[in-house]
């Protein structure tokens, strides 16, 4: 993820930007203190933090992730469930299963275990997928259509 090195400085902007602290911060995303000192040395967050955190900032994850350099400012859609998002973009992007996780790559029992909400991708697998889809992460997930 050879974005992610930007994910520090854009975070210490936006704190700067909105005037608060890493407490503060801690706080609004309801994590620790520990937690949130922890982003800024570098420690990327679960996905469900790292949206709160966009959230709060009303920003793309491209944008937190640095994945793209421009702050634009959005409000996203509440986020689906998985399994029916994936369902959406192998329909949206006319993929087939067995395509995707060849090409990703993605083991099949992998992919079953997503598909069938067993448990959600990793950042790094929703990463891998916006860059195969040659979209957002935002997309990926379903913040944005």
């Amino acid at each position: 993820m050879e974005h992610m090195s930007n994910f520090v400085e854009n975070l210490k902007d936006l704190l700067f930007d909105n005037h608060l602290t890493v407490p503060m911060l801690a706080e609004r995303l309801g994590v620790s203190e520990v937690a949130a000192y922890s982003y800024l040395r570098g420690q990327l967050p679960d996905i469900a933090v790292l949206i709160k955190m966009a959230d709060l900032f009303h920003c793309s994850l491209d944008f937190l992730l640095g994945r793209t350099p421009e702050l634009q400012q959005m409000n996203f859609s509440p986020i689906p469930p998985f399994p029916k998002q994936l369902a959406f973009l192998l329909e949206y992007y006319h993929v087939k299963k067995y395509r995707l996780c060849k090409e990703v790559p993605i083991t099949h029992s992998v992919f079953f275990n997503w598909q069938k909400g067993v448990y959600a991708p990793s950042l790094d697998s929703i990463v891998k997928l916006a860059d195969y889809f040659d979209c957002s992460v935002d997309f990926v997930l379903g913040r944005e259509r």
